[in-house]
């Protein structure tokens, strides 16, 4: 879907604005090759977040408003694309709508047919909200819907900040670094100040326009990229360059628009024939760039030389199956093999609790008790409930992501620790996959973690040294746990969506863990993992990210424990040291 969504998406767009298919098929397949020299691959291929699918929808919503001329009609139909857009992805949705909100208003302030415009303003948005709500309601029923719109719009935006956008992500951590990344990362940095600047040169041509061909295209793009300038917002949560993909393509389809009126009325005034149904500079721009990029880029050379004929003959011909390689055969097997061996009278398969679900339990039929991933457990209270049940539900395997497979393992360690305390209490390491381990119930549980040493914090005190592990209990590698109570000030919280910006860290150093500990700003109380060597005294230091002025954070009282593993769960403590000594999740 992912695939074929992006030269649609071209066609479709280019469509809107050109009356001749030639000419479309000419600026898709320029748009395209720039897309691939560009390398948006976010937006073509299937990849995390899948940005290129969610954005597809918005970057049309600008092409309806231009398209449809019947006013009842575009009043209608940008509505339910809007709605639909939300219904998809909450913040491609939010960013679209956003940008048809002010654009769109702007637009009504002109004197001609003001009162009109504002009612087709306010009807669309009416609209919008009405298809989300009915999109919603089909799909889980009132209570779902009323569920989806408290979790999307108010617990992903509690935790967008410090929970996902902490370290190991990269992310803007005050205004004097965020500027600095952007000049550092120009190719992040410059779509969204381009798009800014676009939309306001395009809103100032509508204003000025005094026929209504010009004001329709004006406004159209303006809305256009004030969609994609909003849509880079995600750069505050994380700071990637697959959030910006939605906004370069935008960049390049206005610059692809302009070219081929430009080079039209060039070709009009010389009395110039355009070359294969386009105007000659559009026909030499598709066939230059599309050479340079099968030249430059060996993807498109082996794809067009080896996969095509391969699909073609393999899945179209022959029938072939979707295919599995890497590691995942022989996790597959592994995991098999797990099950199986835990099958109940019946052949029933046992309970199994993975904190990412997917593969394995879709082949046995198998639903996890709660969260099919652990990451989608957002909010206090949700945490909470992914904890209870699980000690509710005491399934008989559990299946964790190896900390050698993934940087994101540690991640979640020290963010869902409560979690892996209660693992760690009644569950062994009974087998493992490339991937994954599996661990079994045990009858009785494991010793408490004992109690080392605790300490008040006095104010103010910007790092604290832990005191050394006695040598009579210390280990070659070590697993600490660190309960930290500490208290948060934050005088903008209130505000929606930026009052959840500020990060609250804590940094470790003396320490095989290095990762910085992000705190949640909705409790006053954590406890994570500190992994060490014998003769390591960890530091811990206490700092506040924030692009909000006021925040600060303090630690009140530290305890530390000592939590020794049987011989089974080694396996899993070597498994996050060998990732921890990688060093490569450090900030």
């Amino acid at each position: 879907m992912s695939t074929l969504a992006f030269p649609a998406l071209l066609l479709v767009f280019f469509r809107a604005f050109e009356s001749d298919w030639r000419r479309v098929l000419c600026l898709a397949v320029a748009a395209f090759a720039v897309s691939f020299l560009l390398r948006l691959s976010s937006l073509f291929f299937a990849m995390n977040s899948m940005i290129g699918l969610r954005s597809t929808l918005p970057t049309l919503v600008a092409a309806a408003v231009y398209a449809i001329g019947r006013r009842r009609v575009r009043t209608i139909a940008t509505g339910i694309m809007l709605g639909v857009s939300l219904f998809l992805s909450t913040e491609q949705g939010l960013a679209v709508t956003a940008a048809y909100a002010i654009v769109g208003f702007v637009a009504a302030l002109r004197r001609e047919d003001r009162r009109a415009k504002l009612i087709e303003w306010g009807a669309t948005l009416a609209i919008a909200v009405l298809t989300l709500m009915v999109a919603l309601t089909c799909v889980a029923g009132i209570t779902g819907a009323r569920g989806a719109l408290r979790y999307n719009f108010r617990l992903v935006p509690m935790d967008q900040y410090w929970y996902f956008g902490a370290p190991p992500n990269t992310f803007v951590p005050s205004w004097g670094a965020g500027f600095r990344m952007l000049f550092a990362a120009p190719h992040i940095g410059l779509p969204p100040v381009l798009a800014i600047a676009a939309a306001v040169y395009y809103l100032r041509r509508f204003w000025g326009a005094t026929d209504a061909g010009t004001r329709r295209w004006s406004i159209s793009l303006a809305m256009l990229l004030a969609y994609g300038a909003i849509s880079c917002t995600s750069l505050l949560g994380v700071f990637t360059l697959s959030y910006v993909e939605p906004c370069e393509r935008i960049l390049l389809l206005v610059a692809l628009l302009e070219l081929s009126r430009f080079a039209a009325a060039s070709d009009a005034r010389e009395g110039r024939r355009g070359w294969l149904g386009s105007p000659r500079a559009v026909t030499v721009v598709a066939l230059g760039v599309t050479a340079w990029a099968f030249a430059s880029i060996p993807l498109l050379r082996a794809a067009l030389a080896t996969s095509v004929p391969a699909i073609v003959v393999d899945y179209g011909l022959h029938h072939e199956r979707f295919g599995v390689n890497g590691i995942w055969p022989e996790t597959l097997r592994e995991a098999q093999a797990a099950i199986d061996s835990h099958r109940e009278a019946g052949g029933r398969p046992p309970t199994l609790w993975s904190t990412y679900s997917g593969w394995i339990e879709a082949r046995n039929g198998i639903f996890n008790p709660s969260f099919d991933y652990v990451i989608h457990a957002l909010g206090p209270a949700n945490r909470r409930k992914y904890l209870e049940t699980f000690r509710a539900q005491r399934p008989e395997l559990v299946q964790t992501v190896r900390p050698s497979y993934t940087q994101y393992e540690p991640w979640i360690e020290n963010d869902q620790w409560a979690f892996y305390d209660a693992l760690l209490d009644w569950y062994d390491v009974s087998s493992r996959t490339p991937w994954s381990f599996f661990w079994e119930r045990r009858a009785t549980p494991a010793p408490a973690p004992q109690f080392l040493f605790g300490m008040r914090v006095p104010p103010n005190l910007p790092a604290v040294q832990l005191p050394p592990i006695p040598d009579s209990i210390a280990t070659p590698v070590m697993l600490l746990e660190v309960d930290v109570e500490y208290e948060i000030h934050n005088p903008l919280h209130v505000l929606p969506i930026v009052g959840a910006l500020p990060r609250y860290l804590v940094g470790i150093s003396g320490a095989s863990s290095a990762l910085p500990i992000s705190l949640d700003p909705y409790v006053s109380q954590t406890r994570f993992p500190l992994v060490i060597r014998a003769g390591e005294r960890p530091t811990l230091s206490f700092a506040t990210a924030s692009l909000l002025p006021g925040a600060s954070w303090q630690p009140v009282s530290i305890d530390v424990y000592l939590r020794r593993l049987p011989a089974a769960n080694q396996v899993w403590l070597s498994d996050l040291f060998t990732r921890l000594s990688l060093r490569g999740d450090a900030p």
